[in-house]
């Protein structure tokens, strides 16, 4: 059973949701980690993107675009925002 472009985004989207509800929750366990999520719940992490991605790719295949990945701490993290 194929799955849509749609439902592939909505599913991600709701995994995404899901990390930033429960994102204190996870700094106790996963602080400064890179945190893959996939139908709501945590399914890897690793301190290295590039090796989470690689792992996470390996293991899901076409489920990959499904996971929200998001890097995790506790200390207060500031962003610019540049736009050209």
């Amino acid at each position: 059973m194929s799955t849509t472009t749609p439902e592939l985004i909505l599913r991600a989207e709701e995994n995404s949701k899901w990390l930033g509800h429960n994102y204190v929750m996870l700094t106790k366990k996963y602080n400064n980690k890179w945190v893959a999520v996939l139908d709501r719940k945590v399914f890897d992490s690793d301190k290295d993107l590039k090796t989470l991605v690689h792992r996470l790719k390996k293991k899901l295949g076409r489920r990959y675009s499904e996971v929200s990945i998001e890097f995790v701490t506790k200390q207060p993290i500031n962003m610019v925002l540049v736009i050209l």
